[in-house]
């Protein structure tokens, strides 16, 4: 995958605003991190914070990815999503790994 975070003009900026986007830390748990993750190195490389604010970035990083991962079971548990299995019906819309898919 190319990294497209390079290009971000203020990358603790988009991190920020990125960490609100609770949607998507639930539907993607992993790839939210991984952005969140690179912008935070990114805005450590621009010297916008130190090594000890970035630790801390990372750590917030890795609490937003376990509490998407378990706003999702909870999801599941509630009734909110239906677990992929191979008994849908075609049609059926349901997540899966964290994206919005469709039975075919």
């Amino acid at each position: 995958m190319i990294s497209h975070q390079k290009y971000v003009d203020d990358p603790l900026a988009e991190w920020k605003r990125l960490l609100e986007v609770r949607q998507d830390l639930v539907t993607d748990p992993d790839g939210q991190r991984a952005k969140l993750r690179e912008l935070a190195m990114l805005a450590h490389h621009r010297h916008q914070v130190a090594a000890d604010e970035l630790s801390d970035m990372l750590e917030i990083t890795d609490a937003a990815r376990e509490w998407g991962l378990v706003e999702l079971e909870e999801g599941y548990h509630l009734g909110l999503f239906r677990r992929p299995e191979h008994e849908l019906e075609a049609g059926t819309q349901c997540f899966y790994k964290g994206k919005l898919i469709r039975v075919l």
